[in-house]
């Protein structure tokens, strides 16, 4: 593809004797938004798109059952000149690959609350919403706001975070070095004290946390399997009988169900969690990128032969959002993750919701 658009790039911009052109590039294929974006990106760089256009340029992307198609139209002093090149199309799945494809997952967000202070984590507890922040948990069911202190008994540390976990109308929130407990109904209500309790990563899995850091020293204990002592790690995910743990050495390293350490994942943020779909679990993983960058998320297929050191195989499209992804934790058959929103400075959580298809 590159290479096609390059050579006809050169073509056109020898056509236009290398004057400025008035571009427009339309999309009448199955090629992706992101081909599409590079394959303008292409002409721009090599035809002159700023000053008084001298000639107009139209680039059209179409196919047939073998090929793709770069047509350029050149509109110049009124003459009419129409330019192509192409490239095979790639070879039509077998249906074996295709049976072994796992199910496109699609991934829904819906804002639940947003505010000026970090939200550290959200959870739903009956018809309400609970917000967990450094100062505070704030139930919200329709217009009634109910709210009940943190006390602050020691120093957070930097970039602090927390967690929610629910059980009908009772719920723990867990911070570092501290741990509070309480109810939504028939008011909101909530104990804090200071402990070294670990905290709940999945279903049957918990493990401590560094009180005066942001993330897990590495002690984990899971049911079945005992407690491990591993590498320290900032987010974990089960993966069937595996497990995933984005590591602070910026790699997300998978252990087989005896510990084996079976690889190690590059392509993936400091965020991953486990999510239950309709179409079977998958692994929920951020982008790796800076606190100053857009984020997003992306569901994953982790099979045998992934946790067997193959490449993690995207199971749907990537879930973009307005600035870095500071906390995602697992729901269940859902998902929360909060985002600051770089032109606002706001944070804003949401609630993921996975849909399957073909």
């Amino acid at each position: 593809m590159g290479g096609a658009a390059r050579d006809l790039a050169r073509t056109v911009a020898a056509a236009v004797a290398h004057e400025p052109v008035a571009l427009t590039v339309k999309n009448l294929s199955a090629l992706s938004a992101a081909d599409t974006a590079e394959i303008r990106r292409v002409f721009e760089s090599e035809l002159k798109t700023a000053g008084q256009p001298a000639a107009e340029v139209r680039i059209a992307i179409s196919e047939n059952l073998t090929q793709f198609l770069l047509v350029a139209e050149i509109h110049r002093q009124g003459d009419r000149q129409v330019l192509l090149e192409s490239w095979p199309r790639p070879p039509a799945p077998s249906a074996a690959a295709l049976q072994d494809k796992p199910a496109r997952v699609t991934l829904e967000k819906k804002l639940v609350w947003e505010q000026d202070q970090p939200i550290l984590d959200v959870a739903q507890s009956g018809d309400a919403i609970l917000v967990l922040d450094a100062t505070r948990v704030l139930l919200v069911r329709g217009a009634e706001r109910q709210s009940a202190p943190i006390p602050a008994t020691h120093p957070w540390p930097r970039d602090i975070r927390g967690r929610l976990s629910v059980s009908d109308s009772a719920f723990t929130a867990y911070l570092p070095g501290a741990i509070c407990r309480g109810t939504a109904q028939p008011q909101l209500s909530l104990v804090c004290r200071d402990s070294p309790d670990p905290w709940l990563l999945a279903p049957g899995a918990i493990a401590l946390f560094a009180p005066d850091r942001n993330l897990f020293p590495g002690h984990i204990d899971v049911e079945p399997g005992g407690a491990r002592d591993l590498p320290p790690f900032y987010s974990a995910a089960p993966a069937g009988d595996a497990w995933i743990f984005a590591a602070a050495d910026g790699r997300a390293h998978i252990y087989t169900h005896s510990w084996e350490s079976a690889g190690a994942i590059d392509q993936w943020g400091s965020d991953i969690a486990a999510i239950q779909t309709p179409c079977g679990a998958r692994i929920l993983a951020t982008r790796p990128t800076g606190r100053t960058e857009p984020d997003a998320i992306r569901t994953y297929d982790l099979g045998v032969s992934e946790v067997n050191g193959g490449a993690p195989r995207p199971a749907g499209p990537a879930l973009e959002f307005s600035g870095p992804i500071t906390a995602l934790w697992f729901a269940g058959n859902s998902a929360t993750a909060v985002s600051r929103d770089l032109q606002t400075g706001r944070y804003a959580a949401f609630i993921l919701a996975p849909t399957c298809g073909s």
